[in-house]
């Protein structure tokens, strides 16, 4: 059950930073981690997550706590019990006017239609 529940929120994690464009190394950085491993633990599912941490994240994410823990992040794309229902997600996007931020967003827009297309998320 504890294994279970500890990759249910390490899933919950990552699809949350993902749905925000936030790289493991800025979360870490909010959470004043020494560096994005300390981070990179919770979503694998080796480490407990603190409460204090929850905390954070649930007010970065502006979700529950409980939704880090027992929810599945609020974009949910299965039409399977709805058919002929539209898959909408929004995301949000920054962009400053050079190439490279341009570039970047591309390729995380990129990483999480596959994550749709596989179902993910």
């Amino acid at each position: 059950m504890e294994r279970e529940l500890k990759r249910h929120i390490a899933e919950n994690l990552r699809k949350y930073r993902v749905l925000r464009g936030f790289t493991q190394e800025y979360i870490a950085d909010y959470l004043g981690k020494k560096d994005y491993t300390a981070y990179s633990r919770y979503e694998q599912g080796r480490s407990n997550l603190k409460m204090d941490d929850a905390i954070k994240l649930s007010t970065l994410y502006e979700v529950e706590v409980q939704d880090l823990i027992k929810g599945a992040p609020s974009i949910n794309n299965s039409t399977e019990s709805t058919p002929n229902v539209e898959k909408n997600l929004s995301v949000l996007i920054t962009l400053d006017g050079t190439l490279e931020t341009l570039e970047n967003q591309l390729k995380r827009l990129k990483k999480m239609n596959a994550m749709i297309e596989k179902g993910e998320i």
